[in-house]
């Protein structure tokens, strides 16, 4: 008999997965990380889901995450309409940008955030595809995000035929990640090497 394990033993193996993924990205040197990303966004921007995506949600790269400004910009220029997150209090606010440069503050966390005043209010609903963020994967898709519940709050404010795409360095997949009943799967997942959830 298979014994699941409990919510304490959950959270202290996601803490220390969570380090070890963050200590080896933060280990990756600025010029290796930014070839990687712009290899990723290639992959992500050569998807059908992103050719016939018309709103998109995306977010500002935090320290060493893969850099999505690449993604935005050339969304933006491709006369996509994108969104970008915005923290308030508990949850996240979405916003539609017009540009990296003028639409954005410093906010919670210094991640960059939109400006409310220069931007237009977006709801869950109305995307097409979701960029989704997070410390690590594994071969499941399965999901460990920051530990703040933020994006496990939104995602289930988005419709589940919704695709959410999950961008990511080889050193963030592993092979496995504990999860709850509340935690949510993404539906495609890239990196470097690899795009696993969708038709080649």
């Amino acid at each position: 008999m298979r014994i699941s394990p409990d919510g304490k033993t959950i959270n202290r193996s996601k803490k220390a997965i969570r380090k070890s993924i963050q200590e080896k990205r933060d280990g990756l040197a600025p010029e290796s990380r930014l070839n990687k990303s712009h290899i990723i966004a290639r992959r992500f921007l050569g998807l059908k889901e992103y050719r016939k995506s018309g709103k998109i949600l995306a977010y500002f790269p935090f320290r060493s995450e893969i850099d999505t400004r690449v993604i935005i910009k050339e969304a933006l220029r491709q006369g996509k309409i994108v969104a970008l997150p915005k923290v308030n209090k508990k949850r996240l606010d979405l916003y539609y940008i017009n540009s990296l440069s003028r639409s954005l503050e410093p906010g919670k966390y210094d991640i960059m955030e939109p400006i409310p005043s220069e931007c237009t209010r977006a709801l869950p609903g109305e995307m097409d595809l979701v960029i989704t963020p997070g410390v690590g994967f594994d071969h499941e898709m399965n999901r460990l995000g920051y530990g703040g519940g933020f994006y496990d709050r939104l995602l289930r404010e988005i419709p589940f035929h919704i695709p959410r795409v999950a961008l990511a360095f080889d050193l963030q997949i592993v092979d496995r990640i504990p999860v709850s009943e509340h935690d949510l799967k993404v539906n495609i997942l890239i990196t470097e090497s690899v795009i696993r959830g969708t038709e080649k």
